[in-house]
């Protein structure tokens, strides 16, 4: 069996499941279909289909501190084997990072697809288009349509 380092604890398993929760309303536009162990990091964390039925994946990742220069690790020792998670047309993988405040209420919530984060290192300054309000899911919403619609629009 081979050993894979861990980037998860307690605060991010908290994060993955407030994530989870958000996409498992019965009488919302989504479904949890599956939920796979916090610390594989070849799997995504959250797997999803929305009303229309398109699945997508979602990777979470808490920090618990908001760094004062605003450069966070995401992911610092396994990074490169999470971007293995499948992200395409068929089924987009997104990243919810999650800063500061606590795993069910973070500071900072930044949510995109996973393939805009092209290394460890995330500027927050930067990140500003990614950012979303976390207590209003119809934000979320907003990415996702977006990004699917840009997967298959015709043009």
């Amino acid at each position: 069996m081979r050993t894979v380092p861990s980037d998860i604890g307690e605060p991010q398993r908290e994060f993955c499941d407030a994530i989870a929760a958000i996409f498992d309303d019965p009488d919302g536009n989504y479904e949890v279909l599956d939920r796979n162990p916090y610390d594989d990091p070849f799997e995504p964390d959250i797997e999803v289909m929305d009303s229309d039925e398109w699945a997508f994946n979602i990777v979470c990742y808490y920090v618990e501190e908001s760094p004062s220069d605003g450069m966070v690790e995401i992911f610092p020792k396994t990074f490169g084997m999470r971007k293995w998670v499948q992200d395409d047309s068929d089924r987009p993988c997104f990243l919810a990072l999650g800063i500061g405040g606590t795993p069910g209420n973070p500071e900072y919530l930044y949510f995109a697809r996973f393939f805009h984060f092209t290394d460890g290192s995330f500027c927050q300054e930067d990140g500003r288009g990614m950012l979303i309000n976390w207590m209003r899911p119809e934000f979320f919403d907003k990415v996702i349509t977006a990004e699917f619609e840009r997967i298959f629009s015709p043009i």
